[in-house]
């Protein structure tokens, strides 16, 4: 998500409006919209899966927006590195410790899960000549005054090297109780999926395009979901190549109750698409399949 993400029961980032922007780095939250407990049960059969809700990013205002119309090849443009070439991921077991919601568990399941997805991603960031650098995870049910903005509520994103995760943002999963564990995965990949976007160039890419066509225009909120989508996507391979068949399949069904929330700025895509492009991700091996720069607008809605 960029800068603030809204969301369903995940997180990403949360919609609300970010004081400031760091150029290097673009707050990415997302926010929970719903907390019920229903619907299928989470699967974790030797792995956990991942899921992510509604999410909404939002870029910090713009002094001055834009009126120039987006050009599709200045979309384009965001997408040509090599985070979006025929590069394949190999298929690994991501084998997580037993989930219980005391503090101390949760926090060695989730470095666990960090472990996992920075085996996964490294080597593939070092056939690209990328320089790789692993996030630093803060879990905390409060999150204090950033450089790159301050959350107005208690949510899950991604800041300038740092993934921020909320308890809340992933407790609140439509998928019932047993689904929280998928969902804490999918989240902390989906922010993952922002920080690989940071150290490729896409994330500034993005985020400068945005200030220049204005946060909440038609235009920048397309190049925001975008950004949300690929992260998405690729949050959908690192499930797709860790995880079981009963484990993406609850991440999908979690996922698609995900995205923009009526009422609020269309900046993370439909619940349709969010799901789509997670379930694209997860049926899918390489970072060509998650370029959203280059989809049809129909898809990124």
């Amino acid at each position: 998500m960029i800068e603030r993400h809204r969301r369903g029961p995940l997180v990403i980032a949360s919609v609300a409006v970010v004081a400031g922007l760091v150029l290097a780095g673009l707050l990415l939250l997302a926010r929970m919209v719903g907390d019920s407990e229903g619907g299928s049960q989470y699967v974790m059969s030797g792995a956990a899966s991942s899921t992510t809700k509604p999410v909404a990013s939002t870029v910090a205002p713009s002094s001055s927006a834009a009126a120039t119309s987006l050009r599709p090849n200045s979309v384009v443009g965001i997408g040509n590195n090599s985070l979006t070439s025929a590069v394949s991921l190999r298929k690994q077991a991501c084998v997580l410790p037993p989930w219980a919601e005391d503090d101390a568990t949760v926090r060695t399941f989730l470095d666990v899960a960090m472990g996992c997805l920075n085996s996964t991603w490294q080597p593939v960031l070092a056939r690209l000549s990328i320089p790789f650098t692993a996030p630093e995870l803060k879990v905390s049910a409060t999150v204090a005054s950033l450089g790159c903005g301050r959350p107005p509520e208690e949510n899950s994103f991604y800041c300038d090297g740092t993934i921020y995760l909320a308890p809340s943002s992933y407790q609140g999963t439509n998928a019932g109780r047993n689904a929280i564990p998928t969902a804490a995965i999918s989240m902390l990949a989906h922010e993952y999926g922002h920080h690989l976007q940071q150290l490729s160039g896409t994330l500034g890419a993005a985020t400068e395009m945005i200030t220049l066509l204005g946060r909440e225009t038609p235009d920048g909120l397309e190049v925001s979901r975008r950004t949300e989508l690929q992260a998405q996507c690729l949050s959908g391979i690192f499930v797709g190549t860790n995880f079981d068949i009963a484990s993406i399949q609850v991440a999908q069904r979690d996922n698609y109750t995900r995205g923009d929330a009526p009422g609020r700025p269309a900046d993370h895509g439909s619940p349709r698409n969010f799901g789509e492009w997670f379930t694209k991700g997860a049926g899918r091996t390489s970072l060509d399949s998650c370029n959203t720069w280059s989809a049809a607008s129909a898809t990124v809605r």
